[in-house]
C-alpha cells in the first residue's frame, strides 16, 4: 500500500495517476512499458529518470523496513525522494528537473497530490 501511495504521489502531477501499479501488472517492466506509452516523446526520458528514482528510492525504504526494523511510511519515502531528485537535477538531470516536479515535491507538506500540476500526457 504505501509503494502505490508514493507512485501516486509521483504520477498524479503528470497526469498520470491511473498508472499506478497493480496486481495485475505481470512485472515491474510491463507496467513501465504502459507507462510510457502514455507519455509524449519529449517528457520520456524525464518520466524514466522518474521511474527510476521512484523504484530505487521504494526499494532502499523496504530494505530499510526489512533489515533496520524502520517502519513503513510514503512521506519519508517522499522526503527521500524530494532530496535525491534535489541531487539528480543538480548533477544534470534535465529531462527529470524539465517535468516541473521540484514545486510538487517541496511544497506538499502531507505528500499528497491536490490537483494538476502540469500535463504530458
Amino acid at each position: 500500500m504505501v509503494a502505490k501511495q508514493v507512485w501516486f504521489n509521483l504520477l498524479a502531477p503528470l497526469n498520470l495517476g491511473d498508472c499506478i501499479p497493480m496486481q495485475r501488472d505481470h512485472s515491474f517492466v510491463e507496467w513501465w512499458r504502459k507507462v510510457m506509452k502514455k507519455v509524449k516523446k519529449e517528457y520520456k526520458k524525464g518520466v524514466n529518470s522518474l521511474i527510476i528514482l521512484g523504484a530505487w528510492m521504494i526499494w532502499k525504504h523496504r530494505n530499510a523496513c526489512v533489515f533496520e526494523g524502520m517502519t513503513p511510511s510514503a512521506a519519508s519515502i517522499m522526503r527521500e525522494i524530494k532530496d535525491e531528485h534535489n541531487l539528480w537535477c543538480l548533477a544534470g538531470a534535465k529531462k527529470l528537473q524539465g517535468l516541473g516536479l521540484a514545486g510538487v515535491l517541496y511544497l506538499s507538506r502531507s505528500w499528497l497530490w491536490l490537483g494538476p500540476f502540469c500535463c504530458i500526457g
